[in-house]
């Protein structure tokens, strides 16, 4: 009997963990091609001609946005697919339904990439209330302690986005500022995150760790024997309106829905307790970044964490780059080689498990 084959999607900048044993194993189960997407024509040529009858594909890294993204090629998918399965966890809701209607079953990495994630979420936590980056903005040209912590009182911004230097006597001790903005340690403050998921649980746990409080919402709250589990208490909010009201700390850690576009927005800032500081791992479409940056400007929000944005890949707002109160990073929260490897066995657990198995998937998207 012939071997089912499998299609793995990948680039010059993504790859499938070949060195691994267990990839060898995979190989040995399944007639295996890897092709290289340049373009979305190509890989339509590719899917209506050689690899017209997979039962896979595996698509690496972030390889099908080479190919213009999941929905400009699922059309052409062929009708011997069942398994369709990715390196990463953000998926939308169009995607999803346009395999669901072809009965494909679509397949992220669940939980894999939790840990790295939620360790990104509390580098950003504590860039917004420490501001190492300010400082490192100072220290880098100067290589002098003392003249990098010259910024400290400083109450106002140059036109080019940066501190002006302190011009009055400081009382460091009634208020550590950058700009006007305040020094603060998390410690015994309050984080509100919206999306308490595999990852939204590991954020929460490392904030506990840090001594923060922690109030979560979701669609429903935890059962008493998932907040058992948790290590930490989380007090449940019914709606994130609601949440963002009186936290010190909104994270958002929900996945891309109609309903969280632009839930943080010029009327939902209007809510928040005055100075409260913003992290962003979940999705760009979240925030509404013109409302933030007002609110960056008017002190209704101190400082932002941000892993994603509205206009990523290629045309992320330039107004982020020169302010020192954005600590931005280019969705980076789940890059780690830890994450690339087990992202890549798990795909290859998910296709064993329905192609193999007659399963549907080890970690399949409802």
């Amino acid at each position: 009997m012939s071997k089912q084959k499998v299609l793995i999607l990948e680039t010059d900048r993504s790859e499938h963990a070949n060195h691994h044993p267990k990839y060898q194993e995979f190989k040995q189960l399944f007639d295996v091609k890897v092709f290289k997407v340049e373009s979305t024509e190509g890989l339509i040529n590719e899917l209506k001609g050689p690899s017209s009858d997979v039962s896979a594909i595996w698509t690496t890294g972030h390889a099908i946005y080479s190919a213009g993204g999941l929905l400009k090629v699922v059309d052409y998918f062929p009708a011997s697919l069942k398994v369709y399965c990715f390196s990463w966890v953000g998926y939308t809701d169009e995607e999803a339904d346009a395999l669901k209607k072809r009965g494909i079953i679509f397949c992220n990495v669940g939980d894999v990439s939790q840990h790295d994630v939620a360790d990104h979420a509390l580098y950003l936590t504590l860039s917004c209330f420490r501001f190492p980056g300010f400082f490192e903005h100072q220290f880098r040209p100067t290589r002098t302690i003392m003249q990098s912590r010259y910024i400290l009182g400083s109450a106002g911004w140059d036109d080019k986005g940066e501190p002006l230097p302190s011009t009055k006597d400081v009382n460091l001790a009634y208020s550590s500022s950058v700009g006007g903005k305040k020094v603060e340690s998390p410690t015994g403050k309050t984080v509100g995150i919206i999306g308490l998921g595999a990852i939204g649980k590991q954020i929460g746990k490392r904030l506990d760790a840090i001594g923060m409080k922690v109030k979560y919402t979701k669609r429903s709250p935890l059962t008493d024997q998932e907040a058992s589990t948790l290590g930490y208490k989380a007090e449940y909010v019914q709606t994130y309106k609601e949440l963002i009201k009186d936290v010190d700390l909104i994270v958002n850690a929900a996945p891309h829905t109609p309903e969280t576009v632009h839930m943080i927005n010029s009327e939902t800032l209007k809510t928040v307790k005055k100075g409260v500081r913003i992290v962003n791992i979940g999705r760009g479409s979240a925030i509404d970044e013109d409302a933030l940056l007002t609110a960056l400007d008017d002190g209704t929000v101190c400082s932002v964490g941000l892993d994603v944005f509205e206009g990523e890949p290629n045309d992320v707002d330039v107004r982020f780059t020169s302010r020192w109160d954005v600590t931005m990073t280019p969705h980076i929260g789940n890059v780690t080689t830890d994450n690339t490897v087990n992202s890549n066995l798990r795909c290859m657990e998910n296709i064993i498990n329905v192609l193999i198995d007659g399963g549907k998937g080890v970690t399949p998207i409802p």
